[in-house]
């Protein structure tokens, strides 16, 4: 199948979360079988509440695309700023900056909220994650883009919402992002599995996208296209099972994903935690893992200047 690949057996996970046997398929969301940190809403349950307190839906869209409609009550968030930070050094470690970047958004410790964009989840997972990764409890996705909620004729709104901002304390929850040396530390020993959310090109290091190409040893590869539609619609749940054990990934566990630059690692991430993994983002991925000179590289096609 397109988008999987493995070249070695996944290690034995050593952490045993376990893969939730009563997880399953839920448009409807909310269900209780999966983390308040990966629930999925569909429309209607999200219709029914528009206008409710406690909820602030983001819209991860250009600002230009919110300015022409968005879903009623939804404030724009700025993905392309967090994006920035994150790639800054040391940014993801950055309480005050990250503080600053939310208090927009008008966000409490009660606050439940779910981001949707038109990009086939990449932009809203990736807030989705930060987001939780900054110490939000309830946070989840839209099933479906706005353009599939608009063509459904779902309620639009033209106006921007304005909320008032509020001090957002950031409390990092580390156990959900990895890092360079975690994952190097991981190699060759028992205790999770690397999923690889990138182009079978990619990791085959045909499509070099950092000074080095290839892919970590023992990682696994399922491209995160595979587990979201064009419409923004995820897979369903047992679909998306067969696709990780087609992959050769081992139920349980907890399991590293990566990409290029952290964001198809959200999609991947937030799909792992609704069937029950404990899930880590290496966020910064093979932009840091690729451009690193002394990380070990499977499939790696020789030297050459880093495209980005």
């Amino acid at each position: 199948m397109a988008g999987i690949l493995c070249l070695a057996a996944v290690w034995e996970a050593a952490v045993i979360v376990g893969l939730n046997p009563e997880a399953r398929e839920d448009r409807a969301a909310g269900s209780h079988s999966t983390p308040a940190t990966a629930r999925l809403w569909s429309f209607e349950e999200l219709k029914a509440h528009l206008g409710k307190p406690g909820l602030r839906i983001l819209d991860a869209r250009p600002k230009e695309a919110y300015q022409a409609g968005h879903l009623p009550g939804a404030v724009w968030v700025d993905v392309a700023a967090a994006e920035k930070l994150a790639a800054t050094p040391a940014g993801l470690k950055d309480a005050e900056a990250w503080a600053a970047w939310a208090a927009p958004l008008g966000i409490g410790p009660e606050t439940e909220v779910v981001v949707y964009d038109d990009q086939r989840q990449l932009a809203a997972a990736r807030i989705w994650w930060l987001l939780t990764y900054l110490g939000v409890e309830r946070a989840g996705l839209v099933d479906g883009g706005y353009t599939l909620w608009a063509s459904q004729g779902l309620p639009v709104a033209m106006e921007a919402t304005v909320v008032e901002p509020r001090p957002f304390q950031v409390r990092f929850q580390s156990q959900r992002l990895a890092e360079r040396g975690e994952v190097l530390a991981a190699l060759g020993k028992p205790g999770v599995q690397v999923l690889d959310a990138r182009s079978p090109a990619e990791y085959a290091g045909v499509d070099r996208r950092s000074k080095r190409s290839g892919h970590i040893p023992s990682a696994c590869n399922l491209e995160w296209k595979n587990l979201v539609g064009d419409d923004g619609r995820f897979v369903p749940l047992d679909q998306a099972r067969d696709l990780l054990g087609a992959a050769r990934l081992q139920p349980g566990g907890t399991v590293i994903t990566h990409c290029q630059g952290g964001g198809r690692a959200s999609v991947a991430a937030f799909v792992l935690e609704r069937l029950g993994y404990a899930a880590r983002n290496y966020y910064a991925s093979w932009g840091d893992w690729g451009n690193a000179e002394d990380t070990p590289i499977e499939g790696e096609t020789g030297p050459a200047s880093e495209r980005g």
